[in-house]
């Protein structure tokens, strides 16, 4: 009788241990796993940044080309108004 409590209670203690080994084990898989999704959504989030950035570049650009396409039609409508004013006295 006390052998079969001896190896009831190895069984436990064994069964114990496993368990234990076994959560530090999925513990560390899923720590790793934690790790590489942090990785990937940092260098997601960067390239988010570098979009904004490069966004922010283009609208700025776009600003300059218009402020010289307004002074560029501004010109060409005085340019006009002189030919224009040429043509008249050259007619009268």
């Amino acid at each position: 009788m006390e052998l079969s409590i001896l190896f009831g209670a190895i069984g436990t203690i064994l069964g114990i241990v496993g368990a234990l080994v076994t959560l530090k084990k999925d513990s560390k898989a899923d720590g790793a796993e934690d790790a590489h999704v942090k990785a990937q959504v940092d260098y997601i989030a960067r390239g988010v940044d570098d979009i904004r950035i490069d966004q922010r570049a283009q609208a700025g650009k776009i600003e300059a080309l218009n402020e010289r396409l307004i002074r560029t039609e501004e010109s060409a409508k005085q340019a006009h108004k002189r030919i224009d004013s040429i043509g008249e006295k050259e007619g009268a």
